[in-house]
């Protein structure tokens, strides 16, 4: 009996959960070609009030916007905007887990499944702030929590809000491109007047 303990006890020392490090955060490198005019980015609520943004939703935005939609140099022609909405976010609390003693971890059972349905929607505003595009993706994303795979529980959940975010920007990104010229001579004309 002492053994088998000892055996989990070195187990559990030499294996770990995924790491994950949020200034690794990236988005899927697909460029529009032809990309947008510069714009000014924003994020704004769905009820239009004043936003308190996390640092993983800006930086995800501004990779997305930066390296995928627009030409991030020269003078700007309008505004970017991006509202978002949590549908569901499902913690995956797994309560059979703490009456059992964490047993069932240790064995190597998820600890938690985190799962997040995200509503993002991507707004382009000319100069005089009318809409000229609104496109909108649902996103979805779920990580496991476990002892020797997954991600740690500090991580799961901002690990799959990012996934959630990328995944509806991926959607986002072939519905401006069918749609880019007529935006760039939106924005062009927008600007002369």
């Amino acid at each position: 009996m002492k053994s088998i303990f000892k055996l989990i006890l070195v187990s559990i020392i030499l294996t770990s959960c995924k790491s994950w490090d949020a200034s690794k955060i990236t988005v899927k490198k697909e460029p529009l070609t032809p990309k947008l005019l510069t714009l000014e980015r924003k994020i704004e609520d769905v009820a239009n009030s004043v936003v308190a943004t996390n640092p993983d939703e800006m930086k995800i935005f501004t990779k997305e916007v930066e390296e995928n939609l627009i030409d991030p140099y020269g003078d700007k022609y309008g505004y970017i905007i991006m509202k978002q909405n949590i549908i569901k976010m499902k913690p995956g609390i797994f309560i059979p887990n703490a009456i059992l003693l964490f047993i069932p971890t240790i064995l190597g059972l998820p600890c938690t499944i985190t799962k997040y349905t995200i509503e993002v929607e991507i707004r382009i505003t000319d100069f005089q702030n009318k809409l000229i595009g609104k496109y909108t993706a649902i996103g979805k994303a779920k990580n496991i929590c476990a002892m020797y795979y997954g991600y740690s529980l500090m991580n799961v959940v901002r690990k799959t809000y990012a996934d959630a975010i990328n995944d509806a920007f991926n959607q986002i990104r072939p519905q401006i491109l069918a749609d880019i010229n007529r935006l760039n001579e939106k924005l062009k004309s927008s600007k002369t007047n």
